[in-house]
């Protein structure tokens, strides 16, 4: 009568740990590249999902760069570029932050001379003086040899006569408003222009497609370098069964079991998952960081950056980084599993 089948022995995780470890330290070299294979896939994750939370952090700055470029250009398409220009300037009253940065590339254009007045008390900003090309002028030469005058602050601006005035002895004439809320006077023989304006509903549409199709392509790009990711961790994990095929028909040979060889895999999928993820999400963020702090200044990303939003992001990116290396982990450690003893230890490979 034959002899009942005993319970078998279930080898303990720490010994499936151990195996997994030595295969590592033997096998470095396929490691090494299943590790790099992680750590683009969730740095790039990182980078992108920090990039984001920066821009949400610097949109008024990006907003007042878009402002001051747009004024900048309505400036020129009236005089030309301003290198070696004179300007002038009627301060009515404080000054906005658009007006202020664009004053400050006006000065930074090469310009020969900013011809300043102030009127109603306003105090002229300390920074544009320092530049060296501000001089302050009575009110009847602001506009001597100028190429435009300015009218910018908050406060009333002149009108009729007054402002036609401001052009006397001007090169060009060029009156133009640095706030779309001053009223703008009919100057006979002069180019009126205010360079604050609404945009219009074409141009308003035309920003809103465009962020539909940014917002699509960092999703696609997404998906693809994550597909891509696990790919090549399952490429890399099938590589390795294939390397071990007499290993593994041994083991199974001296007793372990199906369920043994597929929890070594799923353990070494997911060490290399943990580790690449980190690596990966800490290079990322690092990335992201330099990269808009090249744009807008570090001080600037440093204080718009929200800490409890990149601890969020960063244990996202772990997360996914080992369920993705495990998921990838699935098909190599079944096909492991199921392997013959017999058949395994007849491989040549």
């Amino acid at each position: 009568m034959p002899s009942p089948i005993r319970k078998q022995v279930k080898l303990p995780l720490s010994v499936a740990f151990g195996v997994v470890m030595q295969g590592i330290r033997i096998r470095l070299g396929r490691s090494l590249v299943t590790l790099a294979g992680v750590i683009l896939g969730i740095a790039f994750l990182m980078s992108i999902l920090v990039g984001q939370s920066i821009r949400r952090g610097v949109a008024a700055e990006v907003n007042t760069r878009r402002e001051v470029k747009r004024m900048m250009s309505f400036l020129t398409a009236e005089t030309g570029p301003l290198d070696d220009r004179v300007i002038g300037v009627v301060q009515v009253g404080p000054l906005g932050v658009e007006e202020l940065r664009f004053l400050k590339q006006v000065a930074a254009a090469k310009v020969s001379r900013l011809n300043w007045v102030t009127r109603n008390g306003a105090q002229a900003p300390g920074g544009l003086a320092a530049a060296g090309r501000v001089s302050a002028v009575s009110e009847p030469e602001v506009g001597r040899d100028a190429s435009a005058v300015l009218l910018a602050g908050e406060g009333e601006v002149p009108g009729g006569a007054a402002a036609g005035a401001l052009l006397d002895g001007a090169r060009q004439k060029v009156l133009a408003f640095t706030r779309k809320s001053a009223t703008a006077p009919d100057v006979p023989d002069a180019s009126v222009v205010q360079l604050e304006r609404d945009k219009p509903p074409e141009e308003l549409e035309q920003e809103r497609l465009e962020g539909q199709r940014t917002r699509f392509r960092t999703r696609w790009i997404i998906v693809i370098s994550l597909l891509v990711t696990v790919i090549g961790i399952s490429n890399a994990m099938l590589m390795s069964v294939t390397e071990r095929f007499r290993e593994i028909g041994t083991m199974k040979c001296l007793g372990a079991l199906s369920s043994f060889v597929r929890q070594m895999f799923f353990i070494e999928s997911g060490l290399m998952g943990l580790a690449g993820s980190i690596l990966g999400s800490l290079i990322g963020g690092l990335f992201a960081w330099l990269a808009f702090s090249f744009t807008y200044g570090a001080d600037l990303v440093g204080s718009s950056l929200d800490l409890g939003a990149l601890l969020g992001y960063f244990a996202l990116c772990v997360a996914a980084g080992v369920i993705l290396s495990i998921l990838a982990a699935i098909y190599p450690a079944s096909f492991a599993a199921r392997m013959v003893p017999a058949t395994a230890l007849r491989s040549t490979i």
